[in-house]
Parts: structure tokens; sequence; C-alpha cells
């Protein structure tokens, strides 16, 4: 109850600061006044710190890992119960579709797994996710979590299923004792791409998946293709951005 009136005491305050700010930096100060709150009222009494503890169950070596990027913890922005939080300190673990939050305080080596049903979205490395499933009733079945979000028009959006494959790894110059530890785990991208086009969502893994899409563009297609294939080889994710792009320039009206 405490916490509760010590919140709504903080809100009362933080309505009447954002007052003082003049419309025409309204925006710009938004972001600063936002992380101040969270830094006054503690972060430990938001509801976002109240998951459960992150527990990474895999056993790598090298820099193979599980996570988007990178395993180490990302300065992020997230929306979470219709909040807004910024520069939190936050990784993806992509195989599991698990938003992770660095603790606060004395316990900041444990790592929370955010709640998904209560992720709107967040950001990392400047890249937008969001929750397909949240509140979004046209959602199609073979849809599910978290996907990185590109927007080129109001009717052309592509979405990154970002995941990885495991592969178990034995060292065969060790000895094992039993307890497997003489083996580990690798993990490669293999990620999932869809359309959402006039609203409705379509898979993409081929150029044929794209000519079904946009048939009037077939020959442009087939000549980024042609023009395109080490691109696509070494980062698919940039290739197929490029690509929608390109397509979205040859739409009349739909380039904004």
């Amino acid at each position: 109850m405490k916490n509760y009136q010590n919140k709504s005491i903080f809100l009362i305050l933080f309505g009447l600061f954002l007052q003082i700010y003049t419309v025409r930096s309204q925006s710009s100060n938004t972001t600063s006044l936002n992380s101040w709150f969270d830094k006054t009222i503690g972060k430990s009494n938001l509801d976002l710190y109240n998951g459960p503890r992150y527990v990474n169950l895999y056993r790598t070596l090298d820099k193979s890992h599980s996570f988007y990027l990178t395993n180490d913890y990302s300065k992020g922005n997230l929306n979470y119960q219709n909040q807004n939080y910024h520069n939190l300190d936050l990784k993806y673990d992509v195989n599991n579709d698990i938003l992770v939050l660095k603790a606060n305080g004395e316990y900041d080596y444990l790592g929370i797994s955010l709640i998904k049903e209560k992720t709107a979205y967040f950001t990392l490395n400047n890249k937008r996710f969001v929750n397909i499933n949240f509140n979004n009733p046209t959602c199609p079945i073979f849809m599910n979590g978290y996907y990185e979000e590109l927007t080129f028009s109001k009717t052309n959006t592509l979405y990154i299923k970002h995941h990885k494959t495991k592969t178990k790894v034995i060292d065969t110059k060790r000895i094992s004792d039993g307890t497997n530890l003489a083996s580990s785990d690798e993990f490669r991208d293999k990620n999932e791409y869809i359309l959402k086009y006039k609203d409705v969502y379509y898979k993409i893994s081929s150029k044929s998946d794209i000519i079904k899409i946009f048939p009037e563009h077939k020959s442009d297609i087939r000549k980024y293709y042609n023009s395109n294939s080490q691109l696509e080889e070494s980062d698919k994710n940039v290739f197929l951005e490029n690509l929608i792009k390109r397509i979205n320039n040859l739409i009349p009206n739909e380039a904004n």
C-alpha cells in the first residue's frame, strides 16, 4: 500500500512537471522525463521487475549463443502493461522467444523474464520488435511471439522472426565422464519472413513467393534476385528489406 501511495504521489508530481515544458520541446523531453521518473521512484518498485528469473540452460563455447546479436545486455526501450520504459538493460533470447531484463541494485547479476502477454513491443540496437499477438485480432495462426517490424508504407510491412537452430557439438579430444561435459550447444541463424500486404500476411521464403504477391512486378523481382545473389547469401535480412523497398517504390500511392 505504501509503494502504491508513493507511486501515486510521484505520478502527480510527474504530471505537474510535464506542464512546465513548452510544446516545442515536448517530444524530445518525454524520454528524459520518463527516465527521471523511473530513477526517482526506484526501478525495483516497477511492475516489470516482477517476472520470473531467467535461466540460460545452454552450454556454449566461443561466440555461439541463443540471443539476438549479442549475449550481453544492451540499452533498449519497452512498452509493458501499456507503460513506456526507457534505457533499460535488455537482451532477447531468440531461440526461446524470451525478452530478458537485467535486475536492478544488489541483484543486478540476475535476469528477469518479462511476461510476453504484457509486452506490446521493445527496441534493441535501433530495431523495433513487436509482440504480434498483442491486441491483434487479425494475427494468423502461423505467427506467434516477437517479430522485428519494418514498415515501408501503410499497406506494406515486413516481419522477421529471428530464430536459431541448435546443434550439439561433441569434443572428441576430451574424455567424457558421463555427465556430458564434453559437449556444447552451437547456434546458427535461421530466420523466417512474413510480409503483410494490404492486411494479409504472407510467408515468404523464395523468389516465387514474392512474385505471387506482386505478379505485375515479376520482371523487376527476377532482375533484383539475379543482381543481388551474393547479398542474399550473406545477409538475407538486408536483401529482403531492400527488395521490399524497391517494390514499394514501384507501387503507386504506397511509397508513403
